[in-house]
């Protein structure tokens, strides 16, 4: 298949493309408290709410 394939030359740069997303994930690192800890996706708080313990409540 030459270069000049209209198809090769779509597939070639949807592999670019993802290659690009996966290094820039990779580059991506949160820490919270020494950990690292994984990168939330949109529309999802950054720190999920503390859980409530049966105690908090009862106070509340």
């Amino acid at each position: 298949m030459g270069e000049d394939n209209i198809w090769l030359v779509g597939r070639l740069t949807e592999t670019r493309a993802l290659t690009k997303v996966l290094v820039a994930l990779d580059q991506v690192s949160v820490h919270e408290d020494g950990q690292l800890r994984a990168v939330r996706g949109a529309g999802t708080a950054d720190r999920p709410e503390p859980p409530t313990t049966p105690q908090q409540e009862s106070t509340a």
